[in-house]
């Protein structure tokens, strides 16, 4: 089966950046490229122009900027297949539906990272919200050289993909491997610093998470002996933490719930964290 990766290009600069790192990651996975543009021109009220004409319209502008997508990628990447998509209604909808069976989607974000800015698009999150494939969120500092992909992994739930898609995108770009668990349980911490005969039960706790983090991260490493993963449990906020962790990461992987028997994620607070306020690119992951 042929890989794919699908991008939502409108041809403004943030996502003139989610359209080079969707062609990167096409490169690396030797994956066909489709550039998607959703255009969505409601009637002027009173108009009275024929929806036909509206549609049509809409449909032209799309393809442009959707061509232009193309274009500017095969300048850079002469040899790599990629096809350009119109499309006509809401776009973070119709990108999503665009990417099913396809290998990856990536959109891009107008936030910049840091804790200042709270920006990241409508379209991108109902994009990310309807994906049913893993959602690459594009955003902070893309050309920053860290050689190093992050996992975000809950060892109560199943974490596997998270970790499978972590461990190939370290091999393809040829990076470190960090995964890291943060036990948050603020009510038991502060017992713990009240009562120092509670640290021994918390520190017996962050062994037991320990050894099973391990024992998951070395099932998934017997597929990839190629990666040398490091990997922690840390104790706080989750959100925080991680996003202060990916300020020395190229990307950072996390996990999303599916939305039941359908398509679609569903984005938890820490995922919602990292989506809003991250410094590296975010791959959201769907879970059983």
């Amino acid at each position: 089966m042929s890989s794919t990766v699908v991008v939502g290009y409108d041809q403004t600069p943030h996502s003139d950046v989610a359209l080079a790192e969707a062609a990167r990651e096409a490169v690396m996975r030797g994956a066909a490229l489709n550039v998607v543009t959703a255009f969505l021109r409601p009637l002027p009220p009173g108009s009275g122009a024929p929806v036909e004409d509206s549609q049509d319209a809409a449909r032209k502008a799309a393809e442009a900027v959707a061509q232009h997508g193309v274009d500017r990628v095969l300048r850079r990447h002469p040899s790599l297949a990629v096809r350009p998509f119109a499309l006509v209604g809401p776009a973070g909808k119709l990108v999503a539906q665009a990417a099913h069976g396809a290998d990856l989607l990536v959109v891009g974000s107008r936030g910049k990272g840091g804790f200042s800015d709270l920006q990241l698009g409508s379209t991108a999150m109902r994009a990310v919200a309807g994906a049913c494939c893993p959602v690459l969120v594009v955003r902070g500092e893309t050309e920053a050289d860290h050689s190093r992909v992050m996992a975000a992994v809950d060892i109560d739930e199943p974490c596997e993909p998270v970790l499978e898609f972590a461990f190939l995108e370290a091999s393809r770009r040829e990076a470190r491997l960090t995964v890291v668990h943060v036990w948050d349980e603020p009510w038991i911490i502060g017992y713990g610093q009240q009562d120092p005969g509670i640290a021994d039960d918390i520190a017996l706790i962050e062994r037991e998470r320990e050894d099973r983090l391990s024992a998951i991260i070395a099932s998934v490493r017997r597929r990839h002996p190629e990666v040398q993963p490091f990997h922690q449990v840390a104790t706080g906020s989750a959100g925080r933490l991680l996003v202060e962790a990916s300020q020395r990461a190229d990307v950072l992987v996390t996990g999303a719930r599916r939305h039941g028997e359908g398509h679609g994620m569903q984005i938890g607070p820490v995922s919602h964290t990292l989506l809003h306020y991250s410094a590296c690119p975010v791959a959201v992951v769907p879970l059983s």
